[in-house]
C-alpha cells in the first residue's frame, strides 16, 4: 500500500512523533502485514471472526490526537452509510485511563461506533500499535487488507475510497 518514504510522510502529520517515541521502549510489537490475519481477539468481549464477510475498521486513538478526534467523525459517517450489515468500526480508545475513556464514551454516546477501552495497551501491542491515529481495514475475507499509521484529515477521503473499493472486491472464496 504504502512505501516506507510515504508512510513516514504521513506519520509526522499525525500524532505519530512524541507518541511514537514513546512506545519505542516497549516489548517488540508483531510484524503485522496486509495479508494477514489479524489477532482474533479485540477488547475482552469481541471476536473478529463473527464478522467475517463484513469489511472491519479497527481504529486506535485517544482525545489528545487531533486527527484521531476527527477521524471518529468520518468513521461514524461510514458505519451510518455502510450500515452495520456491510461494515463495522471498532474504535480502540488508546492508552488513556479508564477514567477518561468512560468520559469520553459518555460524550460521544450518540456516536454510533462501538467503543472499546485499551488503558494498558494491551490490544495495541497485539496490532503492533506505536504511534496514533493507527487504522486496520480488515477485507471481507477475514483478512488485513490495509494499515495506515499517523495520517492526517487529508487522507480521509482516500480512506473511504479504499473502504468503498474493498466493500466492491469479490471477496475470495
Amino acid at each position: 500500500m504504502h512505501d516506507a518514504s510515504a508512510r513516514q510522510v504521513t506519520q509526522e502529520r499525525g500524532c505519530g512523533g512524541l507518541l511514537g517515541l514513546l512506545g519505542a521502549s516497549a516489548p517488540a510489537a508483531p510484524s503485522l502485514k496486509v495479508g494477514d490475519q489479524p489477532p482474533p481477539r479485540l477488547g475482552w468481549n469481541v471476536n473478529l471472526n463473527d464478522y467475517r464477510g463484513k469489511i472491519v475498521i479497527v481504529s486506535f486513538w485517544a482525545s489528545r490526537c487531533s486527527p484521531c478526534r476527527k477521524e471518529l467523525g468520518v468513521l461514524a459517517s461510514i458505519h451510518k452509510q455502510a450500515t452495520r450489515d456491510k461494515v463495522v468500526v471498532f474504535s480502540v480508545n488508546w492508552q488513556e485511563s479508564v477514567e477518561r475513556f468512560r468520559e469520553l464514551k459518555r460524550a460521544l454516546k450518540d456516536v454510533d461506533l462501538t467503543l472499546i477501552s485499551d488503558d494498558r495497551g494491551y490490544w495495541g501491542k497485539q496490532y503492533g500499535v506505536r504511534a496514533i491515529p493507527h487504522m486496520v481495514i480488515i477485507g471481507r475475507d477475514g483478512r488485513m487488507a490495509a494499515i495506515h499509521v499517523g495520517y492526517g484529515e487529508g487522507e480521509f477521503p482516500v480512506l473511504a475510497q479504499e473502504i468503498n473499493s474493498l466493500w466492491n472486491r469479490t471477496p475470495d472464496p
